[in-house]
């Protein structure tokens, strides 16, 4: 086809998401496809005819009002399998964080108040987390390296416990997974095939506001980065009348906290300055126009 094509052209096209899951996951241990789009069920019929006749029996068409995801809490699922922090049965949690060169999973106590010693109410809540972490990686779609922090177990055997207990939920995982013992520090390092994007990146796209650090500067460092921009603009540029826009918690934050910090950066570059509130900007922005010019002049420095 490339050969035959001239650019530009459409050499390869995936499936549809309803198709890539009945081609992944539609096995012979599926009892029931439940499907409640008419046009998409005739599309899947259509497939499975071609490809799995005989499971053909188990795909039903739903005609009840209620949503297919609400009817079966499958909406839940999808919220839970987004969230940073995964509670569990006993009161304890995971906490999953993306990296650029990892996924790593700690795992807490929280809640969970044991009836035992520590080494015992440790090794129950890690034993949970093993077969929390195995579900949360396949519902995540989850891939690459990932790094997992049980809580600290002293005795060797029970370390090797739930090292068994996460081996035996992940081999019931399609993707190839490689996992190797604690190390010396504790930790679990595993791999698991990467076959596309993860539902965290599938559905969601990078904070606008953090640029995906999941943090923004503090009213504190955003006052401390004003006053360096005005120490380098009084250095550059000639103007002497400013108007300072802020978001409203930082005008706030100034004015009840720090009330003497614009006559002091009045005084240190001799400038003459008002501040306007912007509802537009983000805790942590500022915007800086020359009054003199009637122009922003706040990326001249």
């Amino acid at each position: 086809r490339i050969k035959k094509k001239k650019s530009p052209a459409l050499v390869y096209q995936d499936f549809a998401t309803s198709d890539q899951v009945i081609r992944d996951l539609f096995t012979p241990q599926i009892e029931q496809l439940l499907v409640d789009d008419k046009s998409l069920y005739k599309r899947i019929s259509s497939y499975i005819k071609d490809v799995s006749p005989e499971q053909l029996n188990k795909l039903k068409l739903l005609r009840s009002k209620t949503p297919i995801f609400n009817q079966n809490n499958i909406e839940d699922q999808i919220e839970k399998s987004l969230k940073r922090k995964v509670w569990m049965k006993s009161g304890a949690h995971l906490v999953l964080e993306h990296t650029e060169a990892m996924v790593v999973i700690d795992v807490n106590s929280g809640r969970y108040i044991g009836k035992k010693d520590h080494e015992s109410n440790s090794l129950k809540i890690n034993l949970e987390a093993a077969r929390e972490v195995a579900a949360q990686l396949r519902l995540r779609d989850i891939g690459g390296l990932i790094v997992i922090d049980f809580i600290d177990l002293q005795d060797s055997e029970n370390r090797k416990k739930v090292y068994n207990e996460l081996r035996s939920h992940l081999m019931k995982d399609k993707a190839k997974v490689s996992l190797v013992e604690f190390s010396d520090f504790g930790l679990l390092e595993m791999t698991r095939q990467r076959v596309g994007l993860s539902l965290l990146h599938t559905v969601s796209v990078e904070c606008p506001t953090c640029n995906g650090l999941g943090r923004i500067d503090s009213f504190e460092t955003t006052l401390t980065s004003l006053d360096n921009w005005l120490k380098r603009f009084r250095v550059k540029a000639k103007d002497r009348r400013l108007r300072i826009t802020l978001n409203p918690e930082m005008a706030d934050y100034i004015y009840a906290t720090k009330p003497k910090a614009i006559s002091g950066f009045m005084w240190d570059n001799w400038m003459l300055i008002e501040i306007q509130k912007d509802s537009l900007l983000l805790p942590h922005e500022f915007r800086i126009y020359s009054k003199k010019r009637q122009e922003d002049v706040t990326d001249e420095v």
